[in-house]
Order: C-alpha cells, then structure tokens, then sequence
C-alpha cells in the first residue's frame, strides 16, 4: 500500500489517563437523560446546539460557559448537549477539522489535535453534555467515554462500519444516544435502515478480534434535509415515523431529531443559518397540533457560535467565535431561539392542560 508513516501517535489508554472522565462530569447521567427523552418517558426536548466545527478551542469553551447558564434557565423545557465536532466530513476537498488540523492555517498535525481535542472534552465536558460526529470509527478510543451523544453523518450513514461500530461501541459504559442522518439525497428510508441496523446486534471483526454487539436501542434518525429540498414539512415527518414504526424493523424507542440547519436551512441562494429559527418554529407548531409522526419527534440540531455567518480560511481569520465552516447563528440569535423554545412549549403545554 502507499501509505507513508510519518508519526506515531499516542495510544487512547495514554490519552484518557491524562485526561479522565470523572464524576464531575456526569457522562452516564447525561446518556440516560438523553435516552429518557428519545423514549418519549422524559418529556422535555432534546437540543444538540454548538458550532459546526469545535474551533478555535477558547472560543469553543467561552461559547459552552454562556450555553451552561442558558441551561439552567431553560432546564423544565429543554436539555441541551454542547456539539462539539472535532472531524468535518468533506464531499470532495476542505479543511478536516481540529482533530486532524489542529490550525486550518498551519499543516496537518494529528497527535496534536488529539490532545487538544481532548482537552477540550475533558474542559467543555463538565459544564455541559457533549456531542460529536463519528467520521473515522478507528479514532473513537481517544473520546468515547467522553461523549454524551454521537452523530453519523450523511456521508457515513449509509456504511456498515459505521452502523455495526454504532451497535455497541457504548456497551461497557451504558448505552448512549445514536443519530443517524438521511443521505444528502435525502433518502429517508437508508436513514431508517441505519438505525434498525444499529438497533440489532452484530458480530464482525474489530481490531483483530472478532466482537459481538447488543444493539443500540437509543439509534435514531436525524433529518437534515436534501440537496434539492427540505424534509422537515408534514411529509416527510410522516413518512419516517411511519418507516421506523413498521412492525417488521422491530425498532424500539422510534424517534427523530430535526435537524434545523445544513439543507433545511437553504434560501435559494445558499445556506441562511437565521432559517433555523422557522425550522423549529414550524416543527413545534405542527408538533402542537398532533400532526401524523410530529409524537416521533424528540428534539433539535442547530448550529450556532458566538459570531453569526461564517468566514473563509485566511492568515488573518477572526479568532474569536466565527465558524471556520458552515455559517452559524450568532450568540444572540441562539438566546433568543431556545427562549423562544421554551416558551413555546410552555403554551403547547398549558393548552394541553386546559
């Protein structure tokens, strides 16, 4: 093969010792609140909220303490989970991200970004619950144990690496919440075929072993729209509860996450991260109404920073809180939409009383 190796990088049991997950961190308390909601038992909604690539780092941690004093706030409504995503998944060419480049500007420097990543975790991971992407499974050693939620993304979930992986990486520490989002042509169908695979038990081969899993019960889907479309509209909700309520997948907890940003966030001329605001005002209000399917839906994805937009690579990029990648919604704009969350579940909740 024409791989040349260029460094030895640090071993996960190095890398988790220097950095443990303690009590203080609350990871299986935050994993089984997380399962509570997606069961439907917890009634409050899910947000997984943050920047769509974790960097630059302090910017990262100064966004999770203003987010942490939001939670408190918002606690009777909403439980929100820090996305924290270190690998960026790339349809051709772009930057990884900060677990691969550390610095978009400077070379690529793995060892390195993985102690900074998990620093970061280890950092972030006691004011919040934190969410992270799984783009390379081979990498999730360094970080497992400090997740709370894991996404598959659209470029991965059709893989049966990643849904095997998926089906039992979080065994020896409890289980803990799965999404997997449908294709970028939107195929609402391989997005539910991904979550009854991970859902099922597997026995494959792992780092020179051959392993079995349990099944996830807490996989599900995460709509993220489609190249040409949206597909948080009635349509679509319906189709994909009725896809992971067939009796036949025998998936238990079905339960989708919407994801307010990437294509269902488009204005015809590109990706408006303010669209996110009527992503989830229009769920909710169709939630409220007992449209077909809107039971399944448990929660959010909504990308947002301290800056709002979005900037290009540059010696002189803005250091202090402007995505690096897709363009975000500024720290006001995220107040204002889970206020606004909160409080309109808190009307769908007093009508429901009355």
């Amino acid at each position: 093969m024409a791989f040349r190796i260029t460094k030895d990088l640090p071993s996960a049991e190095e890398v988790v010792g220097t950095f443990p997950m303690t009590p203080a961190h609350r990871i299986q308390e935050h994993r089984d609140t997380g399962a509570e909601i997606l069961s439907g038992r917890d009634s409050r909604l899910l947000m997984v909220v943050g920047p769509c690539s974790a960097w630059p780092i302090p910017a990262v941690e100064r966004y999770a303490e203003k987010l942490a004093q939001l939670q408190e706030e918002v606690r009777e409504r909403l439980f929100l989970v820090l996305r924290c995503y270190t690998q960026k998944p790339r349809t051709t060419l772009g930057w990884p991200g900060p677990l691969t480049q550390p610095d978009p500007r400077q070379p690529a420097d793995i060892e390195r970004g993985i102690w900074q990543c998990r620093e970061m975790m280890h950092k972030v991971g006691k004011m919040l619950p934190v969410a992270d992407e799984m783009l390379f499974t081979g990498n999730e050693g360094y970080f497992v144990d400090a997740l709370s939620y894991l996404a598959i993304g659209a470029r991965s979930s059709s893989d049966q690496e990643h849904r095997f992986v998926a089906s039992g990486m979080f065994s020896a520490e409890g289980d803990c919440p799965v999404g997997i989002k449908n294709p970028e042509d939107g195929n609402l169908e391989i997005a539910v075929n991904g979550v009854e695979c991970a859902q099922h038990p597997h026995t494959f081969a792992w780092r020179r072993h051959q392993v079995e899993t349990d099944g996830n019960p807490w996989a599900h889907v995460i709509l993220r729209g489609a190249k040409d479309k949206s597909n948080y509209d009635p349509a679509s909700i319906a189709l994909a509860a009725r896809l992971l309520r067939q009796p036949e997948r025998e998936i238990r907890n079905p339960a989708v996450i919407v994801d307010a940003s990437h294509d269902n966030c488009r204005n015809g001329h590109g990706k408006d991260p303010l669209l996110q605001q009527h992503v989830v005002e229009s769920v909710l209000s169709a939630k409220s109404r007992g449209y077909e399917g809107y039971d399944a839906v448990k929660g959010f994805m909504v990308e947002s920073f301290l800056k709002r937009g979005n900037q290009k690579i540059s010696p002189t990029m803005d250091m202090d809180g402007l995505s690096a990648t897709d363009p975000c919604l500024g720290w006001d704009d995220t107040q204002r939409l889970i206020r606004d969350t909160a409080d309109q579940l808190d009307r769908a909740l007093s009508k429901s009383v009355v």
